[in-house]
């Protein structure tokens, strides 16, 4: 009985290990906060490259991202949505997420008995030198069932790196997800902004008509040559050549931005202008760092890692031997009609061991695959976890900059505004000449284009951050338990 015992114990224990490494996150250079907000000159160079401490994060419940916390424009979050049901590599990725799911169901499959039913019957003849022929009957009814024990762990770390890729899966799903949501905005914002364009380019022309009705008049009156009236006929073509230009550009931006969310090109409708979406937009300044942790390619990266890592243990499993229960139970008879009668009942429980002797370095050759795949799959993350932190900066530089530009820009247009009113006013009471004027429409004008491209640009820097952090500023991302 003490033996029974200690080999029972002896059982369990070596059917709670699991053999091969298991998974830690690698340290990566994660900073305390970005230097983004107020680009800071570093002028320790060993300091800003020695790795520093990450943030304690796991990874979290994949939760499709929403915009409506930042941008509150109705009609595009309508086209987001829009985007998320009809857009077709979206759905393909839908798809890949569905694909790992059910692998990740076949990889668990193995800590279960697999039970099968068996079911025959028939007649047969036997015949012997001297012995006539024999015609008999037989039926069989039997479940067979088989279960291999997971002494080494073999069966576990093949279900964990099942687990591991569809979460990986599924973050890149959450990922595609966030990348098209950006995509549409951008196009959106790029949209509004030929928009803004277009009411320039229109206010712009109705000025310079009235100028040059203005000039038609003083020349009939004999105030200013005919060259007034001709440079004035000139600008204003040019700028309804301008305008004919916006109008091809908005239209392709409108087709495209159709295809984008998953509908034939045609026309979109628009929320709120530019300039009032720009008023209403605003960044928080000193955003945490942790905020990086839910990035979805991150955290994909990381599930790889972790998936890699469990490979090696269901390698290394398959050099160790290998102990299977079969069973089986059931009913032979040659009379169908006694088949499950007592008397015809069968069954047989048999302990299998598989002890692999050689395989030609074939096994050993498998766990040098799977920890080969777990350095480039440690490489590729660490490389990702980079590659976020510039994408983060960048964002916030963006953010930054584009701010002092748009300022920069609005005042430059009151300027130009205020001057043209000057110079337009000196001109009809003939203390300017038309070259003064035409300078200062084509100024402001330019500067207005410009002013609705800076508007625009701010916004897309909004959305740059917003993909950059994984999602909205305002809220932490849910740990999974």
């Amino acid at each position: 009985m003490r033996i029974s015992l200690l080999a029972l114990a002896s059982t369990l224990a070596l059917g709670a290990c699991a053999v091969g490494p298991g998974y830690e996150r690698p340290p990566t250079p994660v900073p305390t906060a970005y230097r983004g907000d107020t680009l800071q000159l570093v002028r320790d160079t060993a300091a800003a490259i020695a790795p520093l401490v990450p943030p304690v994060a796991t990874p979290a419940d994949t939760v499709a991202p929403t915009w409506d916390q930042t941008l509150g424009d109705t009609v595009l979050l309508a086209l987001m949505d829009t985007a998320r049901v009809h857009n077709q590599d979206l759905q393909a990725t839908i798809a890949v997420t569905r694909e790992f799911q059910a692998r990740y169901a076949i990889d668990r499959s193995g800590f279960y008995p697999q039970i099968n039913l068996f079911g025959a019957g028939g007649t047969g003849k036997s015949k012997a030198i001297g012995v006539p022929s024999v015609t008999s009957d037989f039926y069989d009814a039997t479940a067979e069932a088989s279960w291999e024990l997971d002494l080494w762990g073999r069966v576990r770390r093949t279900s964990q790196a099942g687990k591991a890729a569809y979460f990986a899966r599924t973050e890149d799903l959450r990922g595609a997800e966030l990348s098209l949501a950006a995509a549409v905005a951008t196009g959106y914002f790029g949209l509004l902004e030929l928009d803004q364009q277009m009411l320039v380019a229109e206010r712009t022309l109705a000025a310079q008509r009235a100028t040059a009705d203005l000039s038609r008049r003083r020349y009939q009156e004999g105030q200013v040559s005919r060259l007034d009236v001709l440079q004035f006929d000139a600008q204003a073509q040019e700028t309804q050549a301008q305008l004919a230009i916006l109008a091809r550009l908005r239209s392709e931006e409108e087709n495209a931005l159709s295809t984008l969310v998953g509908l034939p090109p045609r026309g979109l409708p628009r929320g709120q202008p530019l300039p009032d979406q720009v008023s209403n937009f605003d960044v928080p300044q000193g955003l945490p760092s942790d905020l990086l942790s839910r990035r979805p390619d991150v955290r994909a990266a990381e599930e790889d890692l972790r998936a890699a890592t469990a490979r090696i243990g269901a390698e290394w499993g398959g050099r160790l031997p290998q102990v299977t229960l079969t069973g089986q139970y059931g009913y032979v008879s040659d009379d169908l009609s006694t088949l499950f009668e007592s008397q015809n009942n069968t069954n047989a429980l048999f302990v299998g061991i598989t002890v692999p002797l050689f395989t030609g370095g074939r096994l050993q050759g498998q766990v040098d695959v799977a920890e080969a795949q777990a350095e480039q799959a440690r490489a590729r993350y660490e490389q990702v976890v980079l590659l976020a932190l510039q994408d983060v900066e960048n964002a916030l530089v963006a953010i930054r900059t584009t701010r002092e530009q748009l300022a920069a820009q609005a005042a430059q247009v009151a300027s130009l505004n205020e001057s043209l009113t000057l110079v337009q006013h000196r001109y009809e009471n003939g203390l300017a000449s038309y070259l003064e004027v035409l300078d200062a429409q084509r100024s402001l004008f330019n500067a207005e284009l410009s002013l609705a491209r800076a508007q625009a640009l701010q916004l897309s820097s909004g959305v740059r951050l917003y993909k950059a952090l994984g999602g909205p500023w305002s809220e932490l991302g849910t740990a999974r338990e």
